[in-house]
């Protein structure tokens, strides 16, 4: 089993649990109590909360912010840059203006989960309150408002629909309308895997076996 390796100019701090073969990278702070499974990258100056839980086989490039009330699901990639939040509607002070909010999670901390096998691309800004669905992918600078359907691919601020992805990453449908069309034949051209598609739920005809 290949331990964790942590570059010395990067910070964990007590209680945070590393898996076996992950590696944080330098200038990364990681806040405890928090989790990061087994073979995981996280990239230089990434910021990882506490309370944050992510899953094995999990890359986290450059710049990534991740805040309290995420979690992150295996085997997801998230790109340079990307920002996740907690709170739809932040401020710094009480209503009155006399002393700070505190830090800590509230009632207003809304979570967010990345479900396994989805990619967030570049630039990315993730809201809260919502999920991003198995395998789904998410377009360079977009900005995240709703809940992304498994195997979407979205686009834009805010982000949409415009496509279906397969576990291989290669587009397997194109489409304009707020959802997809149903069909019961699609496939995809590089991996040959099998889908339908019913009201925008898209399901896996020759499911993968999880690990």
């Amino acid at each position: 089993m290949t331990p964790s390796f942590v570059h010395p100019r990067a910070e964990v701090e007590d209680g945070v649990e590393l898996g076996p073969g992950t590696a944080v990278w330098a200038d990364v702070h990681v806040r405890g109590p928090a989790r990061i499974g087994a073979d995981c990258i996280v990239g230089e100056k990434t910021y990882i909360a506490y309370g944050v839980d992510i899953g094995d086989r999990v890359k986290l490039n450059a710049f990534v912010y991740v805040c309290t009330g995420v979690t992150i699901e295996q085997g997801v990639m998230v790109a340079a840059g990307t920002i996740f939040t907690n709170d739809r509607f932040p401020r710094a002070t009480t209503p009155d203006l006399s002393r700070l909010r505190p830090s800590e999670p509230d009632d207003e901390t809304l979570p967010t989960l990345v479900r396994e096998g989805a990619t967030i691309g570049a630039g990315c800004v993730v809201g809260c309150g919502l999920s991003i669905g198995r395998f789904a992918m998410v377009g360079m600078g977009s900005v995240v408002t709703r809940t992304v359907p498994d195997f979407h691919l979205v686009v834009g601020q805010p982000a949409r629909s415009v496509g279906l992805v397969c576990r291989c990453g290669q587009r397997f449908l194109r489409f304009d309308a707020a959802v997809p069309p149903d069909r019961d034949d699609l496939s995809c051209a590089s991996c040959g895997s099998r889908f339908a598609v019913r009201s925008g739920v898209v399901s896996e005809l020759d499911p993968v076996a999880r690990v």
